[in-house]
């Protein structure tokens, strides 16, 4: 019985979020015609909103959680603490993608807790607990660049031992490289998953959805780029890459129909010491849970040697 309740509740959400969506549609579109400044700024505006998910079983996790938050100049990011926290204990960040929380990544708590590693996980602002008006990626990586301050602040991480590693997935691989790039992360090795180079990638795909020609995207475009105090453009990964010395490793499945595979070739390229693995059969959002996946993100941890190419096989996760 509760299985079927919780079905029907997902199918009713989503014929809810459908129409929803229809109707933002026909209100931007009717928009451009009678008020066009009105219009781009609502589109802008959806685009900086993440849809809020309900919330997600707390439960799948057994590790010991200390919540804490980082003091963020839009606002408190909420993050939690998992594992030892004797000094010296090499810690792990995990940041999730748009529209997850740090719950996404449950299982890779839990085992890299058991492998004695203290393991930090925010809620990026505007998902799971911590609030935004508006999310980009700028404000994303301000809030990954805040916890990073906090951590150090409660003795997870200093200047001598920064992060032992740091794993993103897909926009939350974005702005923890914008965070490194531009904010001062500092990690002995970083894994992305799966990461968009540019948000061009989804607010073109939104603008095509919206029905908009080139002229109204190029106006909500604008419009973004005003909300976020910068251009998009700024915010293309490969260039900042080219200047990372940090060891680096990139996964992304073939049939990832959310980010293509040819901006995690990007990315690669750019990134003198950055391990490349095409994987297959996970789509996007699969990579954060694939039991195979995770074993080569735990090897990745635990490698002495990240130069080596941490030892992992092309076919590591089949």
């Amino acid at each position: 019985m509760a299985r079927t309740a919780k079905t029907s509740y997902a199918k009713s959400t989503n014929v809810r979020s459908m129409i929803n969506a229809l109707l933002r549609r026909e209100a931007i579109r009717f928009g451009f015609r009678v008020a066009p400044g009105w219009a781009a700024g609502y589109a802008a505006r959806l685009f900086l909103q993440p849809w809020r998910r309900p919330g997600t079983d707390r439960s799948l996790y057994v590790s010991r959680e200390t919540p804490f938050a980082a003091e963020n100049e839009l606002g408190p990011v909420a993050a939690w603490s998992f594992g030892p926290t004797q000094p010296g204990t090499p810690t792990v960040l995990l940041v999730h993608g748009w529209e997850d929380d740090h719950i996404s990544w449950a299982a890779l708590i839990d085992q890299l807790v058991a492998r004695g590693y203290r393991v930090i996980a925010p809620d990026l602002p505007g998902h799971g607990r911590t609030p935004a008006k508006l999310t980009s990626i700028p404000v994303m990586a301000a809030g990954v660049a805040a916890v990073a301050r906090e951590a150090e602040k409660i003795g997870a991480v200093s200047a001598a031992q920064p992060f032992h590693a740091v794993i993103a997935h897909s926009l939350g691989g974005t702005a923890t490289l914008i965070a490194a790039a531009e904010m001062g992360l500092k990690a002995e090795r970083f894994a992305i998953l799966a990461a968009p180079n540019h948000p061009r990638l989804f607010a073109g795909a939104m603008m095509q959805m919206l029905g908009l020609n080139v002229a109204q995207t190029r106006l909500v475009f604008t419009t973004i780029e005003r909300l976020i105090g910068r251009s998009m453009d700024s915010l293309y990964l490969p260039p900042k890459l080219r200047q990372f010395t940090t060891p680096g490793l990139i996964l992304h499945s073939r049939d990832d129909r959310v980010v293509p595979l040819q901006h995690s070739q990007e990315n690669a390229a750019a990134w003198p010491r950055a391990e490349f693995r095409i994987l297959d059969g996970l789509g996007h959002r699969r990579l954060i849970s694939d039991a195979g996946v995770q074993a080569m993100l735990l090897h990745f941890v635990a490698s002495k040697a990240p130069k080596d190419a941490y030892g992992l096989r092309t076919d590591a996760a089949d």
